[in-house]
């Protein structure tokens, strides 16, 4: 198949194709991820560390609505990428509608769940006065784009898969830039407050879907059709997406647990101080994403045409791409803490707590790319099972145990330490499983015959 870029997934070199992918993949995710850093900033300089605490209370139950929209949309643009190197286009686009349509109606449900219980969901983790008010408020407006933000996450998948990787970080790009305006006028000049910054960020996420919408129908080979529901492909779809969807929602209650220790132990300072790291953190985790998203299409088709020594290939370059850049993440972050920390904040001893906060995830960064990049790796060669293992094991199990145990050992560093231990042991346990299955659930045997 003869991608639109001029790249064939099955016969071009394979650093051509990785860099091709990867640079744009890397890009959208750092503008993906811009959302969250843009709103934290006004935020953070014209609402105050009040306003900054409730977006940090709220993530949690954004990446459970964002882990079920990833779940569906890895899944759904994985098979469809298999079946496409298979030459099954009719059941590759079906892949695509049922995808869309799930989307769809998993956004709509998700605008509802929020409106209704994050009232409730607020008090629970020890919202107070403004922090209570800030959080409701953001989160009520931020329901009405959900389906929209979902949409735009798989329409982007699928753009890439067709082959029009730059196009879609240009589409994302324009989202970015909507979001930095609309936050310097509705919360800067208009002083709408925290609502100000929940309608940047919704309206700059509804204008990418609708452009990605308008591409898919006329630039691309992907066609809208009433989608044939089968409940094996749906189960196929959410069964390869489950270690996306595992990672975000044990993120959610691993955010929880944090905010809820950090809160209690450091109020609504901490809370403040906690998110700054998390910003930073995002970005250094849309970067992993962005290296192990550049490589699954290539992989997905490579599986799907059984050729084993190509996926290989593309598989460790992603790996050696990703501890370099996790060093240059973990460099940065170690040398411009003050001054990251400084762009969010203007409390002097909030900065301070920030800067030693980020310290620590400075050193988990070290590991953080390459355990994202393992995770995605299984999944984009149909081995769910692997990927979700690792997954839950570094966003929940590990969190938990860490955060149970350290602080009792070490006091308040050992919240931060907890960091560490995640991705340490995270790593040790994904080379571990790539050492005895490369291939995911191929048998040797399998493998062999077709090198």
């Amino acid at each position: 198949m003869e991608e639109k870029t001029g790249l064939d997934l099955g016969k071009t070199n394979i650093h051509q194709i990785f860099w091709t992918y990867a640079i744009p993949s890397i890009l959208m995710m750092i503008v993906q991820s811009t959302a969250g850093f843009i709103d934290s900033f006004f935020v953070g300089r014209y609402v105050g560390v009040d306003g900054l605490a409730a977006i940090t209370l709220i993530m949690p139950l954004i990446l459970f609505l964002i882990g079920v929209g990833t779940m569906v949309a890895i899944g759904g643009t994985t098979l469809a990428g298999i079946e496409k190197g298979a030459g099954n286009n009719d059941k590759s686009n079906n892949y695509f509608n049922v995808t869309t349509r799930l989307l769809l109606m998993s956004g709509v449900l998700g605008s509802i769940l929020i409106y209704i219980i994050i009232p409730t969901l607020a008090n629970i983790i020890g919202a107070e006065r403004d922090v209570l008010f800030h959080t409701v408020t953001y989160a009520r407006y931020i329901s009405l784009f959900i389906p929209f933000f979902l949409l735009s996450f798989a329409f982007s998948f699928f753009l890439k898969l067709d082959g029009k990787p730059v196009a879609t970080v240009m589409v994302m790009l324009s989202g970015t830039l909507t979001n930095i305006v609309l936050d310097y006028f509705f919360v800067a000049k208009l002083g709408m407050g925290i609502k100000g910054a929940a309608l940047a960020t919704g309206i700059s996420q509804t204008l990418p879907a609708i452009i990605f919408f308008v591409l898919i129908i006329y630039k691309t080979n992907w066609t809208f059709k009433k989608p044939r529901y089968s409940f094996s492909e749906i189960k196929g779809i959410c069964y390869n997406g489950s270690s996306e969807f595992l990672t975000n929602i044990a993120t959610a209650v691993t955010g929880m647990a944090f905010n809820y220790i950090v809160m209690n132990r450091l109020g609504g300072n901490g809370v403040a101080a906690f998110s700054v790291s998390l910003q930073i953190a995002a970005i250094a985790s849309s970067i992993g994403y962005g290296i192990a998203e550049g490589g699954q299409v290539a992989l997905s088709y490579n599986f799907g045409a059984k050729q084993y020594n190509r996926v290989k290939q593309i598989r460790n370059l992603s790996l050696v791409v990703s501890f370099l850049l996790g060093i240059i993440l973990a460099v940065t972050s170690l040398i411009f803490s003050t001054e990251l920390a400084s762009v969010f904040l203007t409390d002097t001893s909030t900065i301070n707590l920030a800067n030693n906060i980020l310290k620590y995830y400075a050193i988990s960064f070290l590991f953080l790319c390459v355990n994202i990049n393992i995770v995605t790796y299984y999944t984009a060669i149909n081995d769910p099972l692997r990927s979700a293992g690792i997954a839950l094991y570094r966003s929940l199990i590990a969190a938990l145990l860490g955060l149970s145990t350290l602080p009792l050992l070490f006091g308040q560093n050992g919240i931060w330490l907890t960091i560490i231990f995640v991705e340490s042991s995270a790593l040790i346990i994904g080379f571990f499983m790539l050492k005895r299955n490369p291939l995911g659930r191929l048998k040797l045997s399998l493998i062999q015959g077709h090198r």
